[in-house]
């Protein structure tokens, strides 16, 4: 496994790839800490209560952090019930009723999530948008590369990941915007 190095740190570099994008997406502090980094770490804090690697390889595994997320999904709504907020919880709901019966990839759902979010709320990086999001389309190609090659998942798990990622986002928007 000669890349072995260079893929996990493209595997690693996910949730800092999502947080870096909020800026494009909102422009402030509060929906970048309430919708990115406490789901990181909720996340991650399972993980090592778990004694888990930080990407929870098992399916079964995922279950619990997934439903943490998808109550404070509503939790969210609930405080305030903006288009952002339905937007996440609708994104780790169908992760949770889907990692039910099968393991697909987070990271490149995510970031496939990512990437229709900063075409359709993008605030800041108007100048910047197609260039931001060609960037975003390289680290998702290669993320799929990395979690193929270090065989966290089939090549199928990481496709299925990634055109629910863009389908159901995209059917989102069409559907709420």
């Amino acid at each position: 496994m000669r890349f072995i190095k260079f893929a996990e740190i493209i595997s690693r570099a996910f949730p800092f790839l999502a947080i870096s994008a909020f800026p494009c997406i909102v422009s402030d502090v509060r929906s970048l800490i309430s919708l990115a980094i406490i789901p990181a770490v909720i996340w991650i804090l399972w993980a090592k209560i778990k004694n888990q690697k930080w990407d929870i390889p098992d399916r079964n595994g995922r279950i619990v952090p997934l439903t943490i997320m998808v109550i404070y999904g509503f939790v969210l709504v609930i405080i305030e019930p903006n288009f952002l907020t339905k937007f996440y919880l609708t994104n780790v709901l169908s992760l949770l009723i889907i990692t039910s019966f099968w393991k697909i990839s987070i990271h490149c759902y995510g970031l496939s999530a990512i990437i229709v979010a900063l075409i359709k709320f993008n605030q800041i990086c108007n100048n910047l948008l197609y260039f931001v999001v060609f960037i975003y389309m390289g680290f998702l190609i290669f993320t799929m590369w990395s979690r193929i090659y270090l065989e966290k998942h089939t090549p199928l798990q990481v496709v299925v990941g990634t055109l629910l990622g863009f389908g159901q986002n995209l059917i989102f928007l069409y559907l709420f915007s």
